[in-house]
């Protein structure tokens, strides 16, 4: 319809943004799959009664859920803002499958009871340290990827720059993190005993690596597509996106299901004597303490 000078307002098509038009059959697929894993997952951590913390799964499984049916809306009826919260809700959850493995670390160290030889392995450092590095990355993919999301070039190259600067802190931290977890697996004194499992440490370790070097090439990726430019040669391939992306994302998923991170640690309740949450872990002497003030001689914690 013509404005009063005349002329008429010129819509706004996908292909403006996304610079092709989204496939709809992958769309579809990616959504249903991850639609299946978070009630998988959810009904997983609930009947198992595994760490609360591990619902993080099914929730970031359900935020990939949106992104994937946000980009079947906009893709016949797009808008800056639908854009934005679509690159938002599929850029940014991943980052919550790291907190799941940096936490993973940390209660391997704590329920081992070994004595950190170094700082940086104890419980509460590993757990906090990583988890701010997470967040910073978070954020600055967050403003990254919603200053991408608005169609104007410079705000959106600004962005690509921002996203890419949090995309290579948190690069920098999966490689830390990497070498933790190698010291881990190493290391005898760094073993603990699960009800009903042989070599737990060694099961979750294994989920650890696999999951991590797959959220390490979906970093990668992303990065080199922030590096191109909002309508560069990676950010306008869709294949780039569903396989570095989608499928990466959907392998991990598939990992945490088979090789389920809560058969390898402590039911909730029996667990009592760890902290809830992300407030992170007590240590052995904090344990000891507590059994001693109430006069429990024979349930300190002793090493595996």
């Amino acid at each position: 319809m013509a404005d009063a000078s005349g002329t008429v307002p010129y819509k706004l098509q996908p292909i403006d943004l996304f610079h092709y038009i989204p496939n709809l059959p992958l769309a579809i697929i990616c959504a249903i799959l991850f639609l299946f894993f978070f009630f998988y997952l959810t009904y997983r951590v609930k009947r198992s009664k595994s760490p609360r913390f591990l619902y993080i799964l099914p929730i970031t499984s359900l935020f990939e859920f949106l992104g994937y049916v946000i980009r079947l809306k906009v893709r016949t009826d797009i808008t800056i803002a639908t854009y934005a919260v679509m690159t938002l809700f599929l850029l940014l959850p991943p980052n919550a499958l790291a907190l799941v493995n940096y936490k993973c670390a940390g209660e391997i160290i704590r329920l081992s009871n070994a004595e950190p030889k170094h700082f940086f392995l104890r419980p509460r450092f590993v757990t906090w340290f990583f988890f701010a590095s997470d967040i910073f990355a978070f954020v600055m993919q967050g403003a990254g990827g919603g200053l991408q999301g608005t169609g104007d070039p410079d705000l959106s190259n600004m962005g690509s720059k921002i996203a890419m600067i949090g995309l290579a802190v948190q690069l920098l931290f999966f490689g830390s993190f990497a070498v933790i977890t190698v010291y881990l697996d190493r290391k005898p004194e760094y073993v603990y005993t699960i009800q009903g499992q042989d070599q737990p440490k060694k099961k979750l370790i294994h989920c650890l690596y696999i999951t991590t070097a797959l959220l390490y090439i979906r970093a990668i990726y992303r990065i080199i597509e922030f590096a191109g430019g909002y309508d560069g040669p990676v950010a306008s391939a869709e294949w780039a996106f569903y396989v570095f992306d989608s499928l990466v994302l959907f392998l991990c998923f598939v990992f945490y299901s088979v090789l389920y991170i809560g058969n390898y640690l402590p039911k909730r309740d029996e667990d009592d004597q760890s902290s809830k949450g992300w407030r992170g872990a007590l240590s052995t002497e904090d344990v000891a303490l507590t059994n001693i003030e109430k006069g429990n001689t024979n349930n300190y914690p002793h090493r595996v």
